[in-house]
């Protein structure tokens, strides 16, 4: 028997993956903000590789749970609105920062 929501369960497969990549972001973005936003973690590790390696993780894992659910397109719409209005956001606070 699948594990419920896992990659292939009948129902909503790929969203424990989704949930388990997303943890490990947050665990990694944690970490940043704890250093203040440099790399270079007490473990040795590389923050920004860990942060780039986590990002990868959780798109795939976002990308196989939209196709495999068949909510593709809407999650790409939503998200390419989302996108724009963090950039107009990211825009107006350079703006008034005078950057």
């Amino acid at each position: 028997m699948t594990d419920p929501f896992g990659i292939g369960s009948g129902v909503w497969p790929g969203l424990a993956k989704v949930a388990e990549e997303a943890g490990e972001l947050l665990q990694v973005v944690g970490k940043l903000v704890a250093t203040g936003g440099h790399p270079a973690h007490y473990d040795g590790s590389d923050l920004r590789d860990r942060l780039v390696e986590e990002c990868g993780d959780l798109l795939a894992a976002i990308g196989y749970l939209t196709a495999a659910n068949g909510i593709e397109a809407e999650v790409a719409d939503r998200a390419a609105r989302k996108r724009e209005l963090f950039q107009d956001w990211h825009r107006r606070e350079v703006e008034r920062r005078g950057g």
